[in-house]
């Protein structure tokens, strides 16, 4: 029987710290392996220490991961991840404990934490921690943890651009719980479905994408709980957007309008701004009004945390680009330092590396064509991997069209 060192801040044996002879000589015994006490031996010893019988046979105690636990929680990790100090303290925290851990609630959430701050720090040796995690949970019987740490695993496989193989892993998990009729609790299953339906969209299986999306908003509706509806929303706003599905875009804004002035949500109204900067200038082509809205994002107080100023930029640059003011588009692009790192799906990314196409054509107009081609040619390279969008079209058509002048065709 292997018995835990309990020490303090001089890094005391047990037997040091025990009060009397007799346990004094019963814990160097068993610390020296020369005695395998029995439970009353062990109740004895506990209650001398003031201790419970189970932080005696645990390598770590359940009280000492309460408290780590409470430590790495306290952590904040802002959502955009400028600096990776935050998660280093974090692994620094945990990693002593890793290999010591026992099967608890509380070790399965630090392996979770420890499998993030792996993930950002050193990009690798992520997958194991979380292993763990998701055999602990499972073996514990806490079917909703389980299921977040597979939604952990999912999107970390995301943020990496591996789309089919983060679908697979919730579509797996997802057929799962139905066959067993595992119990979730709603918020769990609102992330779930959320999930699912990202990244049924990120590899362009639309059909399913909106037909699970149907199935979240149908469950927030039956249990009154709307968490995850304004994404909900969102996502299927910026969809018909791209479809040119104008009534269903104008049902999804009015919905937002809606969540946003009930909830007061700042971020929601700062999307809805953005978005109809965004449609005015990319599809409907009226500049004017894609600055007007451009303008109202940018005078919008979202505060710090939730405002991007790139966004501002780029469709601003866009407004002027229409408006035939080339070098002013050129200088708004050039205020563009890079986008967000929390932003991964495809749709984004490829909108967001329009910027290349339209820099590209203001230099067209300047006689700058080599300059063009090159920016058009960085847009091209960047989108290559994701699936077919209006966005992506548009990159590509600008550099054939730049291509076919400079051959002189």
């Amino acid at each position: 029987m292997r018995i835990r060192k309990i020490r303090k801040e001089r890094k005391l044996t047990l037997a040091e710290l025990a009060g009397d002879r007799l346990t004094k000589g019963m814990l160097s015994l068993i610390e020296n392996d020369k005695a395998n006490p029995s439970m009353d031996s062990l109740a004895y010893i506990a209650e001398q220490l003031g201790v419970e019988i189970s932080e005696l046979l645990e390598e770590v105690s359940a009280s000492e991961l309460r408290e780590l636990l409470e430590k790495v929680k306290s952590i904040t990790v802002p959502k955009l991840l400028k600096t990776i100090d935050p998660q280093r303290e974090r692994l620094e925290l945990i990693e002593p404990y890793v290999d010591r851990l026992p099967v608890s609630y509380e070790a399965g959430q630090l392996l979770v934490f420890y499998a993030d701050a792996k993930h950002d720090v050193d990009k690798a040796g992520w997958e194991e921690p979380l292993k763990r995690a998701i055999q602990m949970f499972k073996q514990m019987n806490l079917m909703n943890d389980w299921l977040r740490a597979y939604i952990k695993k999912s999107s970390t496989e995301f943020v990496r651009h591996n789309y089919k193989e983060a679908l697979d892993i919730l579509l797996a998990v997802k057929k799962e719980i139905e066959l067993n009729h595992y119990v979730i609790d709603t918020l769990t299953n609102l992330d779930l479905l959320y999930r699912v339906a990202v990244e049924y969209l990120a590899v362009g299986m639309d059909e399913d994408g909106f037909g699970v999306m149907d199935e979240a908003i149908k469950l927030s509706k039956e249990t009154r709980i709307f968490y995850r509806i304004d994404d909900l929303y969102r996502l299927a706003a910026f969809k018909a957007m791209m479809d040119g599905n104008e009534q269903d875009l104008q049902y999804y804004f009015k919905k937002l309008y809606q969540y946003a002035d009930f909830t007061d949500d700042v971020t929601t109204k700062g999307f809805i701004l953005f978005t109809q900067a965004h449609y005015y200038n990319s599809f409907v082509k009226d500049y004017e009004k894609g600055n007007e809205f451009a303008e109202q994002y940018y005078d919008f107080d979202e505060g710090e945390a939730t405002k991007t100023m790139a966004f501002y930029y780029i469709e601003k640059g866009k407004s002027l680009f229409g408006m035939k003011r080339y070098t002013q588009a050129l200088e708004a692009f050039e205020q563009i330092d890079g986008f967000p790192n929390y932003i991964h799906h495809p749709y984004d990314l490829s909108m967001q590396n329009e910027l290349y196409a339209y820099k590209a054509l203001c230099y067209e107009q300047q006689g700058q064509l080599a300059q063009a081609l090159e920016e058009a040619k960085i847009g091209v390279d960047l989108v290559e991997p994701f699936i077919d969008t209006p966005y992506k079209r548009f990159i590509n058509d600008t550099y054939e069209k730049l291509k076919k002048k400079a051959d002189g065709r």
